[in-house]
């Protein structure tokens, strides 16, 4: 089927070098992958070497190993000088392998995904079951007793969200003033990053967060940490049962909405729209696919299907979803507001669906 926005843009038809172009893709993946696991990068970006030495470091065979290396080259992974091997300078220290450095998302994501290939070789089943022969281990994040996720699980993943909330969170100031609002209470709030940091942008703005035990004691760790206080109520449970405060006269939920089932999610919101005060507001800020099918929300799709394996009930909806489940959830007036921009250029489709009660 050929919608009005493909024929419009006039992009040549695929053919087959297309086609070959994606099946290469897994490879180039597992290339980068391979390589990082192996210290391959971490070796090199600290000590540039011919590829004899660096194989008979890294204990590789030399046919094995040597064709790594070329795909390796070939991709732009690494770089010869001299006949020595070394890590291209601009990405060398997104590859090396070193605990004791700041979180990087590029490896983070490696070691995350390779776990998620493994499962999703099995890709015709996950989609056949919706989702429930997936065996990948982030399933373990979405528990009936939210008391029973893995500290350890909880830690990974929240700093994979802590440490891209920052322009996440400019790009929301940009497009939404919560100037006018005495509380704020965040919904699947994580660590409290994105409650503290609007909350500090927004004088006279008090505030607090919801998520499971595992990830509220983090946070609360965090914010004991911090060298510049800010108070905020932490509450440790599940954000479908728990009582919500009365006091707060706007509530957010940033990046999780797409976690939740249809029925989850209706049920989510008529909590909120009981629990607002009359004029309250709530906040949808969640990545969300086009109305009508768009080529050029193709990473969304694209991210989508890694859904299948993390969950039974995970996808991006469209704004309009949104807005009728808003509708029937009691709110009186739904709005989307539209950032200027994007807050990464891998993080595309950002909106704001508001509710006012």
């Amino acid at each position: 089927m050929t919608t009005d926005s493909q024929s419009s843009m006039g992009k040549r038809a695929m053919g087959e070098k297309d086609l070959l172009n994606l099946v290469d893709a897994f490879i180039q993946s597992k290339v980068l992958m391979t390589a990082y696991r192996l210290n391959v990068f971490t070796l090199l970006a600290r000590e540039p070497m011919a590829i004899g030495e660096a194989l008979k470091t890294l204990e590789l065979p030399e046919r094995s190993g040597t064709i790594l290396i070329n795909a390796c080259l070939g991709l732009g992974l690494l770089e010869l000088k001299d006949e020595k091997l070394g890590v291209p300078e601009g990405i060398a220290h997104l590859l090396i392998q070193d605990r004791n450095l700041p979180f990087r998302m590029p490896t983070y994501l490696i070691d995350y995904y390779n776990t998620l290939y493994t499962d999703m070789v099995n890709l015709e089943e996950i989609v056949k079951t919706d989702g429930a022969a997936s065996a990948f281990n982030l399933r373990d994040y979405f528990k009936d007793d939210v008391s029973e996720v893995e500290p350890e699980l909880a830690a990974d993943y929240s700093a994979y969200m802590d440490a891209t909330m920052d322009k996440i969170v400019k790009v929301v100031l940009e497009t939404y003033s919560f100037a006018d609002h005495h509380y704020l209470f965040d919904l699947c709030g994580g660590t409290g990053t994105f409650c503290e940091a609007i909350v500090r942008a927004t004088p006279g703005l008090r505030g607090g967060f919801i998520d499971i035990p595992a990830v509220a004691s983090i946070g609360r760790r965090r914010l004991a940490q911090l060298t510049s206080p800010c108070p905020l109520d932490v509450t440790a449970g599940d954000v479908f049962s728990c009582e919500l405060p009365k006091q707060a006269d706007v509530m957010t939920i940033c990046r999780s909405a797409h976690d939740w089932d249809d029925a989850q999610i209706q049920a989510l919101f008529e909590r909120v729209a009981e629990t607002l005060r009359p004029g309250g507001k709530f906040l949808i800020i969640e990545r969300m696919i086009p109305d009508q099918f768009s080529k050029d929300a193709l990473p969304l799709y694209l991210r989508a299907v890694y859904f299948l394996s993390k969950s039974c009930t995970a996808r991006y909806r469209t704004a309009a979803q949104y807005h009728a489940a808003l509708n029937q959830a009691g709110f009186a007036k739904v709005e989307t507001l539209s950032p200027d921009r994007d807050p990464y250029a891998f993080f595309q489709g950002l909106r704001i669906v508001m509710g006012t009660k």
